[in-house]
């Protein structure tokens, strides 16, 4: 938990506070002198509060869903031999994945090409990915319809026009999703695991005004809807142009959350366990600190942290690593993430095989 990890940092400073006052430091690499005061900035309690509701639902949409479907988008807009399809492993693969062994990998499907066709549609490196989707059962049955499908992809492509980039994708990303719905039963259940770089308009839609412009992330996701909800999410995103509440362009957490449907009596549902940190365009950090997240973080010593653990909405926020006691707590309202705030991908997503991308694919 990075709060607490930068507060610890103080331990030995003297005057570890809401500022840090001092004499100023020498940089020696620059030779020059810095002040070594830390200086709360300015809080606006309802701001913060919106930015850190946003930060949320715009996480759980940092998925492989982007990538995947901005790369169908895009290539289908290819012509025949512009890009060159391969079955198999790219020779390139092991720039985009530290000491990859492309003997460790199978056979797959990919594109790898360095083209442009006569429209002016570039297309530069390679991807390779893969996908399984199988179902059983009828909806209708007291047995119910049972779903599940998964995705993999690796890359490091660009494709564009006059226009600007239509698809950008560096890095590697898998998801996966079950489903499973009968006449009394529902519930499903998606999983993404990403560590990358995603861009280009096909990524995006319109109305996703988190992330129109693309991100940069390292984040695992998982979520549960249907008869139950939950959501859990542990990793950083860097927005590429936009920014949340017009001020933070990055986003950093560990935490999980349980949601009205399905919860026990004693789940909180009006806020996670664990942290979320927001950054500034100025790299300060603003962490809020939810309740504990898990057990183990409960220690066997009578502390006095009642006001911490209690199921509030509330988190208490550090800037810069320190408590900032004059701002007080900050309370954001996640009742809307549970409204369709949470999507996943459809079923005939999991699937892309050469005939679909050829049946957009001019000759």
């Amino acid at each position: 938990m990075r709060a607490w990890m930068s507060w610890l940092g103080c331990i030995g400073l003297v005057g570890c506070g809401t500022e840090l006052a001092g004499t100023n430091v020498v940089d020696p690499d620059e030779n020059v002198t810095l002040p070594s005061e830390l200086t709360v900035p300015d809080v606006d309690v309802d701001a913060v509060a919106q930015a850190v509701q946003d930060a949320l639902v715009m996480t759980l949409r940092t998925n492989l869903m982007p990538a995947w479907d901005g790369h169908f988008t895009a290539l289908q807009a290819g012509r025949a031999g512009c890009p060159d399809m391969y079955v198999g492993v790219p020779e390139d693969i092991d720039a985009v994945i530290a000491d990859a062994d492309r003997e460790d990998f199978a056979a797959l499907p990919y594109w790898s090409d360095y083209c442009e066709t006569p429209g002016g549609l570039y297309y530069r490196g390679f991807d390779m990915w893969d996908s399984y989707f199988e179902a059983t059962g009828s909806e209708e049955d007291e047995a119910g319809r049972v779903a599940s499908g998964s995705r993999y992809m690796v890359a490091d492509a660009a494709i564009g026009d006059y226009d600007g980039v239509k698809y950008r994708f560096l890095g590697e990303g898998s998801d996966a999703l079950y489903k499973s719905v009968s006449p009394t039963y529902e519930r499903w259940v998606y999983s993404s695991s990403m560590n990358g770089t995603v861009a280009g308009r096909d990524s995006f839609e319109e109305a996703d005004t988190f992330t129109p412009n693309g991100f940069r992330t390292d984040m695992y996701i998982y979520a549960v809807g249907g008869d139950e909800q939950y959501i859990e999410a542990r990793g950083n995103v860097y927005l590429l142009e936009d920014r949340l509440g017009d001020k933070f362009d990055s986003v950093a957490m560990d935490l999980y959350m349980t949601g009205p449907t399905g919860a026990g009596a004693d789940d909180c549902v009006l806020e996670p366990h664990g942290w979320m940190g927001l950054r500034d365009e100025n790299a300060f950090w603003y962490d809020l600190v939810f309740l504990p997240s898990s057990e183990e973080d409960v220690t066997s010593d009578d502390w006095d942290n009642d006001e911490y653990s209690a199921c509030d909405g509330c988190g208490t926020l550090y800037i810069r690593g320190l408590e900032a006691v004059e701002v007080g707590l900050i309370c954001p309202d996640f009742g809307e993430l549970w409204n369709g705030m949470i999507g996943v991908p459809e079923e005939e997503d999991f699937i892309l095989t050469f005939t679909e991308i050829y049946e957009g694919v001019e000759g």
